[in-house]
């Protein structure tokens, strides 16, 4: 199959099947097993995917070495024309992501559109960047000796992203493989393969070869046998992880096992800081929106609010109203769900109190907005990302004990301070130990432009941008002794 513009990677039945995408065709599994696609939301299946066996995932990787030989040698102009075409055609087919976001992970139609929008900054902002790739001419002891330093591809690499923010994140790692100059293995998520597809779909219309761009997905069951199938491949030289701090885990161990590095970004328990200078009307609904948007499904939700003694008599009723005012929207799944239930009803049972709602179900697949007061550790709600519309509030008799309550936990993604004071917040943010901070915004703040990963169990490596694409470059050091030596510069 050639990159027709018109070509689809899903085969359009009721419900649609989704294939793999192997060398520039929607091809069967090895095995032909299928699995259902949810709506959570609606309770219904949406679509049905083919699940890869280890032999599919194998020979998508060996496509992305034959593919890598070639694309390594495009131009860095070449490479960022596809990629600002490929958002050009994001934008033309907006109504279609934002639908199929929808239909999968029962997000709503606003979040869907941010999704694409954020997206579609992070690959222009990343087309503009790959020109920036280039090498130095490092000083040398003695007059006689040249060296210079190349920046060459990593070679093909291994995306793993999921399905909460199913299109920026994904587009986010492949554009910066791509524009490295490397290949790119993608295993979608098994709760949005046909959003997942619709993206290389839309890379494949804008000119991308075939083999350079390889997608699979699989059954639950058969994850840890297809990804240790990929990482342990040795065409794949790289793995970009985003998801879960107990599945990052489990590709850590892979990744040190067959000695391959992994770029990860996992996820949070990300505190909001409420100082006694702060306006904390803004600082209530902004603690609000950072805890709840998106049913409280994004790693850089707020999880923690910590006010100090001195304003809290005045704030609590603020961040109270703000709170029962807010439709957090629904769950991706109703696992996910359930376990963001449990953790509230654990704390309950174990004295945690009820501040606004309540470990209560408003939908098939929706909580209700909840603030605890009272955790402590040996609640899961303590140290655990929740990943539901539920947020815990801490008083801090003065700065410092804000600032120990916010480092402890393993998680160290984002933070956010709300003051009046610059000076005071820049101190503050200098002992935090995560690895963004944003002042008097949302903990769930980000842009294109800024280098963006964690610390701690949050992981490590930073993405986006020039920063990015740096993590699927490696260098080469060249040396010329030319002393006693014939040297010629000519082809």
């Amino acid at each position: 199959m050639t990159n027709d513009p018109g070509v689809s990677l899903i085969k359009e039945t009721i419900p649609p099947i989704v294939l793999l995408w192997i060398n520039g065709e929607a091809v069967k599994s090895s095995s032909e097993v299928t699995f259902e696609v949810h709506s959570a939301k609606r309770d219904e299946i949406v679509s049905v995917a083919q699940s890869a066996t280890p032999s599919d995932a194998a020979h998508a990787a060996d496509v992305s070495l034959e593919a890598f030989a070639l694309w390594r040698q495009t131009s860095a102009n070449h490479r960022r024309e596809i990629i600002l075409k490929a958002a050009d055609i994001f934008e033309s087919r907006r109504s279609e992501l934002v639908a199929a976001q929808v239909e999968e992970t029962s997000c709503e139609a606003a979040w869907a559109g941010f999704n694409l929008s954020y997206g579609l900054d992070n690959m222009r902002e990343i087309a503009s960047q790959v020109t920036s790739v280039f090498g130095e001419i490092p000083s040398a002891a003695s007059s006689s000796n040249l060296a210079m330093v190349l920046k060459e591809p990593v070679g093909p690499s291994l995306l793993i992203s999921p399905w909460n923010a199913a299109v920026v994140l994904s587009l986010r790692g492949i554009c910066c493989m791509l524009a490295a100059g490397c290949t790119c293995v993608f295993k979608a998520s098994e709760q949005c393969p046909r959003t997942h597809h619709l993206l290389a779909e839309v890379l494949t219309q804008a000119g991308l070869p075939s083999g350079v761009l390889n997608v699979i997905q699989c059954r639950r069951e058969d994850a840890s046998a297809v990804t240790e199938e990929l990482i342990s491949h040795d065409a794949i030289k790289k793995v970009e992880f985003i998801g879960s701090a107990a599945v990052g885990k489990i590709i850590g161990q892979f990744g040190g096992k067959y000695l391959k590095p992994v770029l990860m970004e996992l996820g949070g328990k990300c505190p909001a800081l409420v100082l006694d200078d702060a306006n904390l009307k803004d600082a209530a609904e902004k603690c609000v929106r950072g805890a709840f948007m998106h049913h409280g499904q994004i790693c850089f939700s707020t999880e923690r609010i910590i006010v100090l003694k001195s304003v809290a008599d005045e704030f609590i009723p603020l961040l109270k109203k703000a709170a029962t005012a807010f439709a957090p929207g629904s769950g991706g799944s109703r696992a996910v769900v359930d376990k963001a239930h449990a953790s509230l009803v654990e704390a309950q049972s174990m004295g945690a109190e009820v501040l606004v709602g309540g470990p209560r179900y408003a939908g098939p697949a929706e909580l209700v907005p909840t603030i605890m007061t009272g955790v402590t550790k040996g609640m899961k709600l303590f140290d655990q990302e929740t990943f539901g519309p539920s947020t815990s509030l801490y008083i801090a008799e003065n700065e410092d004990e804000a600032i120990a309550i916010a480092n402890d936990t393993p998680y160290g993604l984002n933070a956010s301070i709300h003051t009046t004071n610059m000076w005071r917040a820049l101190n503050v943010a200098k002992r935090l130990e995560v690895g963004q901070v944003h002042i008097n915004s949302l903990t769930t703040y980000n842009e294109a432009t800024f280098p963006i990963g964690g610390t701690k169990g949050s992981g490590w490596g930073r993405n986006n941008s020039r920063f990015g694409i740096d993590e699927f470059i490696q260098k080469k050091t060249i040396s010329f002794n030319m002393v006693g030596t014939k040297i010629s510069f000519g082809g």
